[in-house]
């Protein structure tokens, strides 16, 4: 499914071409899940609440998991804290748990990782972590856009003790 992002607001386009806002809906089925962040990066957990917004639940630093409790029908999302990427579990970066576990008595481990990155993602990482400072970024003589975009990265990897960015 297509994803639009709006105010902070996450909205998906179903089978008809409509916007559906991804939201929690009903709490019936109850599903136990083990979140396990398999990136070598530190992870914000994010719950989607009845109305959309998206509420921070737990950090979650590399190898280390957290139980929840929750329901089928309640998103789930995974952020870098430094970069604010996306991650996935099952290469989705909203994730909600499988209707076959509803009321399943036992919990389930779901491994949250990097997704499939984008070549201009890749090509950006790359420069900016063989790049130190911002102003190197000149040297370049890439359009605007990606040199504005390059000295942002260079900035965000850089203001912290850096972990890597690998799986």
């Amino acid at each position: 499914m297509a994803e639009v992002i709006e105010n902070d607001l996450v909205y998906e386009i179903d089978d008809a071409g409509q916007r559906v806002l991804v939201r929690s809906t009903e709490s019936i089925q109850r599903a136990y899940l083990r979140f396990t962040n398999k990136t070598s990066r530190q992870i914000d957990v994010w719950w989607r609440d009845f109305h959309g917004a998206r509420r921070h639940y737990v950090r979650l630093d590399p190898g280390t998991y957290f139980d929840i409790n929750t329901f089928i029908t309640h998103p789930w999302e995974f952020t870098d804290v430094a970069t604010k990427e996306r991650y996935v579990i099952n290469n989705k970066t909203i994730y909600r748990p499988p209707r076959n576990i509803g009321g399943m008595m036992y919990r389930t481990n779901w491994n949250i990782t990097i997704g499939v990155r984008s070549l201009r993602r890749t090509a950006l990482l790359f420069l900016a972590l063989n790049l130190v400072d911002t102003c190197d970024v000149e040297t370049l003589e890439l359009p605007q856009v990606l040199t504005q975009e390059l000295g942002q990265l260079i900035e965000i990897l850089h203001q912290e003790p850096f972990l890597g960015l690998s799986t």
